[in-house]
Formats: structure tokens, C-alpha cells, sequence
């Protein structure tokens, strides 16, 4: 194996959404000096694409694995949570992105 490209492993994906999370939170990579723009709809995309990650490795995930992926969680939701929301999804109430 590469020693540059990481194991695959749940840890490893948990790790790539939550970074994909960040970025569209408009938080720079550590290797770009400038942040990208927020885009919160996508942001709340890759949250909730966590979510179902958990939801459907329920029966399958180590202690460990369990603590990292509520850890992640938590963290994104609060993150998501201070964003302003972007333009609004044609259907949507006012308010509710």
C-alpha cells in the first residue's frame, strides 16, 4: 500500500465526509490558505450523509468507531447550526433550508 493513501476503513470515510463537511462550511484545508465559500445546503448534504452512514452500520461498528462517529456528528451539527442559510430551496417555508 502507498504509505500517502490511508487504509480504507469506516474511520477513514467518517474522516473524508466530515472534511467535505468543512470545506462547504467555507473552513480551509490545512494545505490552501484561502477558505472556500460557505455553501450550507451543501454542507447539511454531507451532515446528513453521515447520519445515514451511522443509521445503516449500526450493527456493525466498533465502540470506537461509535464514539468517532457521534463525536463527528456533534461537532458538524453545531458547525452547521451558526451557518446562514443559503438561497432557499424553491418549496421551502421561509426560514427552513
Amino acid at each position: 500500500m502507498n504509505p500517502a493513501v490511508p487504509e480504507a476503513s469506516l474511520t477513514a470515510l467518517m474522516n473524508l465526509l466530515a472534511e467535505q463537511a468543512l470545506l462547504s462550511m467555507g473552513v480551509p484545508h490545512p494545505m490552501v490558505k484561502e477558505a472556500p465559500p460557505a455553501n450550507p445546503v451543501v454542507a447539511r448534504f454531507y451532515v446528513d450523509l453521515m447520519s445515514v452512514l451511522r443509521e445503516k452500520t449500526t450493527a456493525s461498528r466498533t465502540d470506537v468507531e461509535t464514539a468517532q462517529i457521534d463525536e463527528i456528528l456533534y461537532q458538524l451539527r453545531m458547525r452547521v447550526l451558526d451557518l446562514k442559510p443559503a438561497v432557499e430551496a424553491p418549496g421551502t417555508p421561509k426560514g427552513q433550508v
